[in-house]
């Protein structure tokens, strides 16, 4: 049991940093939405927090904080195994600080590479993504009452082929100009309404 944990442990860490060194490689490339500052105060991976900038100096305090608990995880797995003290709890809490790094650390980030998407700690190839749907956020959406502007604006839900993932936009405008963006590469549900006009985007 211990070596099967240490193969999982081993295997999450190896994903980690493939995935931060991916969004690190991505955010030194040019993004082509958004490109202005209140394109960009319009997009947001939580409600209340505006998006930091689609760069490596924009996001460093992510970066940091992520490769602090990659360091962390990749010191606590060559003590023990270097000590040979092998013991599947110590692998098991290891997994669980991957896991809550993965889960609780994202970059605050959202832009659209030529070739994909970055999202968080996340790149999603056009190739990998399903389709893309916005849905507003009323009285009943789990996000009304986070903040004004959220109340008037949409989730922007990506299926993708290992799941979903998704994030806000507070504005119209943007939002028209995102899906066309994503037009061009990937499947686009067109029946969306505002929360204000309830007219449909097209």
């Amino acid at each position: 049991m211990e070596t099967l944990f240490m193969i999982f442990v081993l295997l999450a860490l190896v994903y980690y940093i493939f995935r931060i060194i991916q969004v690190t490689v991505k955010l030194k490339q040019e993004h082509v939405f958004p490109l202005t500052k209140e394109e960009r105060r319009t997009i947001r991976k939580h409600p209340r927090k505006i998006t930091a900038p689609p760069t490596v100096e924009g996001q460093k305090l992510g970066l940091l904080a992520n490769l602090a608990f990659m360091f962390f995880i990749a010191s606590m797995f060559s003590i023990v195994y270097i000590t040979d003290v092998f013991s599947w709890h110590q692998y098991l809490f290891m997994l669980f600080f991957l896991m809550y790094a993965y889960f609780m650390l994202p970059l605050n980030l959202v832009a659209v590479k030529q070739d994909g998407i970055l999202i968080g700690t996340r790149f999603l190839s056009w190739k990998h993504i399903h389709s893309i749907k916005a849905v507003a956020i009323d009285k009943n959406h789990k996000f009304y009452g986070h903040s004004s502007d959220a109340n008037i604006g949409f989730v922007v839900k990506i299926k993708y082929t290992f799941g979903f993932t998704s994030f806000v936009v507070t504005s119209e405008k943007t939002l028209k100009q995102l899906l066309k963006l994503c037009q061009e590469h990937v499947t686009v549900e067109d029946e969306m309404h505002t929360s204000v006009s309830e007219s449909k985007i097209k």
